[in-house]
């Protein structure tokens, strides 16, 4: 029977123990394994303190007692090896690779699923680990796998991650299309689908060679964006709403077109973020949700107006999806009944068949302007309402935009309208002086201390 024994070898005061596995082979003779452990101690103790059975001091007894609990779990994990290894008499430096995997434990290397409705999981685990994952994000990637599950239940077949190819993309867009998802809902989630795969890639696993292919994409169309124009923006001022939380709704709506802030930054408005400066200059001091900067935002007279009625304190909030219902109805009332293309969200659940929660789409066609009206409305007004009259740079600060390209996404005035600013700009430059008019303009400096 196998037998290990720990040795004080050194010729020094102080060492690392040596331990030994001995056992006996098949021809009675015995044989052993040898190597260094990292557990130190003194000649003089191992040899005489641990032995002692009376007058050991406090110090002493807590060394024997440390030392045998770093011996007990090693002594066990080489008898557990030797049982698993059975190694040969002549493999000398059996132990010591034990002793090796002891000290220095590989690591597991994670393993993840191939298939991609199952790696997705794993996709959201590690990017929330990473501090990479928003929630608006969790959940426009947790939809598109839901679809994929309806896709592969259509379908009966499952995708692995080094199928998602052109034959994939084939069936994807063809459930697409039978359920009547735009192409733009398909562009973005079909992107979300290949940045997975990538992602899985870093991971070790294999992929298929479409996805190195740019023409591996399915292209955006052009959709129809609305603003509204400053006569439009006056009849919701003046319209006599009848229910208080049609007004209350209106009053956000007046603070998004002068903010241009996101729904999920405007709605958490608060009198307390209300900052004045030493020159009587009164900001909204806030961090915005999506990109995590602290704004310092001018509050406009218009803005003021809306406080003012209220004794100083904004609306009260309500819920995105209450408040794009509600907007809808005050600017249907406001008479913003003219006809604009566009897209509007509609249900297309079979006629006798009750919807579910994936029977509803944006559907592009003509309608009366205030059925389009949506959260995004104001901050798109404000960003085309002020082009041109202040800068870019400024206008990107207020919308928090890092990109122009991202910024000019948001002007809506047609391109007659950009060249007749554009020749302005021209023609301003050739001579006369511009008259000096009243605009915004970022703070550099400010401070809310």
């Amino acid at each position: 029977m196998a037998r290990v024994y720990f040795l004080f070898r050194s010729q020094k005061e102080k060492a690392a123990l040596k331990v030994r596995l001995q056992d006996k082979g098949n021809n009675d003779k015995f044989f052993q394994f040898e190597g260094n452990t990292q557990i130190h101690t003194s000649k003089e103790f191992w040899d005489n303190t641990r032995k002692k059975i009376r007058g050991l001091s406090g110090n002493e007894k807590n060394e024997i007692k440390a030392i045998n609990e770093s011996i007990q779990p090693l002594e066990d994990f080489i008898l557990r090896q030797y049982e698993k290894d059975s190694p040969e008499p002549e493999e000398k430096n059996w132990l010591k690779h034990v002793l090796k995997d002891y000290y220095s434990p590989k690591q597991k290397q994670k393993t993840y699923p191939e298939f991609l409705v199952d790696f997705i999981d794993y996709y959201l685990v590690d990017k929330k680990a990473l501090n990479e994952l928003k929630d608006m994000q969790r959940k426009r990637i947790t939809t598109t796998k839901n679809k994929l599950i309806r896709l592969e239940k259509e379908n009966s077949k499952r995708y692995k991650i080094k199928n998602i190819d052109r034959d994939f993309k084939a069936d994807y867009i063809a459930f697409s299309e039978l359920h009547k998802y735009s192409i733009n809902t398909q562009s973005k989630e079909f992107d979300c689908i290949k940045t997975i795969c990538r992602f899985a890639q870093r991971k070790g696993l294999e992929i298929s060679n479409s996805l190195l292919d740019a023409s591996f994409r399915i292209p955006k169309e052009k959709t129809p964006k609305i603003y509204l124009e400053n006569f439009e923006i006056e009849k919701i001022k003046k319209v006599k709403l009848k229910h208080d939380y049609l007004e209350n709704a209106r009053d956000w709506l007046l603070i998004s077109i002068y903010s241009g802030q996101r729904v999920s930054d405007f709605m958490r408005f608060t009198s307390d973020m209300i900052f004045e400066d030493e020159n009587n200059r009164s900001f909204i001091v806030f961090e915005q949700v999506k990109t995590k900067h602290e704004m310092y935002l001018p509050l406009r007279e218009e803005i003021k107006h809306v406080l003012k009625k209220r004794n100083g304190e904004f609306p009260r909030a309500v819920s995105d999806q209450k408040y794009n219902d509600y907007i809808k109805l005050v600017c249907k009332q406001a008479g913003l009944n003219n006809i604009c293309e566009g897209k509007k969200r509609i249900c297309v659940a079979p006629e006798g068949k009750k919807p579910t929660k994936y029977d509803y789409r944006d559907v592009l066609g003509e309608f009366e302007k205030w059925e389009l009206i949506t959260s995004h409305i104001g901050r798109r007004t404000f960003a085309t309402v002020n082009y041109g009259n202040i800068s870019t740079p400024d206008l990107m600060y207020f919308t928090g935009h890092t990109t122009e390209k991202q910024f000019l996404n948001y002007i809506v005035r047609p391109d007659y309208d950009k060249a007749k600013r554009a020749f302005d700009s021209f023609s301003k430059k050739g001579g006369n002086k511009p008259k000096k008019t009243p605009h915004l303009s970022v703070i550099k400096n400010a401070s809310n201390q």
